[in-house]
């Protein structure tokens, strides 16, 4: 019996940010080839279709888009962590039509995940931090175009603030947007804090979880069930988990501290959650794959 859906496509390898950028280019092939050596899981491999520039539009200004398409035919940098070239936009579109595709199964009660995405810097009209489109919030935003839902719960545990993510939602009550993240006054993106939570008619809708930097296990589950239990009767249609791994003691990028074991213990947490969309995030560290891994034992019970 199939326990999983992957969502999976070779061109999101054309995301590509070029040499010495600290993204590990083969994680997902090994991660495959992990997976299928290990036999752990029953899962089928799902291959999206790229998503079209009217779901981007459900996010992103048109203006965006068009500079998007002139630094690309130009070889630019959107800032100087995104450079933007055509096979990014190209790989970025399989990327957003993943994860559309992993919150339709998701709804549908199936077990799925993309290998790539939770592209949680991308603001409405801004690229940073390596993202150009958010590709969660596009989904969100389709399944909502589309009635299949009315609200939506992001969780988001990458190291860093998701703070496009929170731009794009900050005054919806549609969304609720949790981000877990290390204090921003030590690292990127400088934003972040508890006091943003959101406006309007969004007040209350977002959540910034703050963790000092050495934060161990024990203290960041405390912290992921406090806000679990605050935000779980949201009424949410679907859930979104970003699951950053850059968390773990060993990150290039992150100064979190978690074991390769709190993986699987973030994954048990969100075990029963039904209709959850997981992307695979951020990370930096060659582990990555055993990460995912133990991610999943906890998640599927194994």
């Amino acid at each position: 019996m199939k326990e999983l859906d992957i969502v999976y496509s070779e061109k999101y390898l054309r995301y590509d940010l070029g040499e010495g950028n600290p993204i590990s280019r083969d994680k997902t092939v090994v991660f495959l080839e992990k997976l299928k050596e290990e036999g752990l899981v029953n899962y089928e491999i799902i291959e999206p279709e790229k998503a079209s520039e009217e779901d981007l539009l459900l996010v992103h200004t048109p203006k965006y888009l068009e500079e998007l398409k002139r630094l690309a035919s130009n070889g630019l940098e959107a800032d100087p962590d995104t450079p933007v070239n055509q096979r990014m936009l190209e790989g970025g579109l399989y990327i957003v039509g993943g994860t559309i595709l992993c919150l339709d199964l998701a709804l549908k009660g199936r077990r799925a995940i993309n290998l790539i995405g939770g592209m949680h810097h991308a603001g409405s009209y801004k690229a940073s931090g390596f993202c150009i489109y958010n590709d969660h919030a596009v989904a969100i935003r389709r399944l909502q175009k589309d009635g299949k839902i009315k609200k939506a719960t992001v969780y988001d545990l990458d190291v860093h603030a998701g703070q496009g993510t929170q731009e794009i939602f900050y005054s919806d009550p549609t969304v609720m947007t949790v981000s877990m993240h290390q204090d921003p006054f030590t690292i990127y993106p400088g934003t972040g804090f508890e006091s943003q939570r959101g406006e309007g008619k969004g007040l209350g809708t977002n959540l910034n979880v703050v963790l000092p930097p050495g934060t161990r296990e024990a203290e960041y589950l405390n912290a992921l069930d406090s806000v679990i239990d605050k935000t779980r009767n949201f009424g949410a249609d679907i859930t979104v988990l970003v699951l950053g791994v850059d968390t773990y003691k060993n990150d290039l990028l992150g100064g979190l501290s978690l074991e390769e074991d709190s993986y699987r213990k973030i994954g048990e947490r969100f075990r029963n959650f039904e209709k959850l969309a997981v992307l695979f995030g951020g990370g930096y560290s060659w582990k990555i794959p055993d990460l995912w891994m133990m991610f999943l034992r906890g998640y599927l019970g194994k």
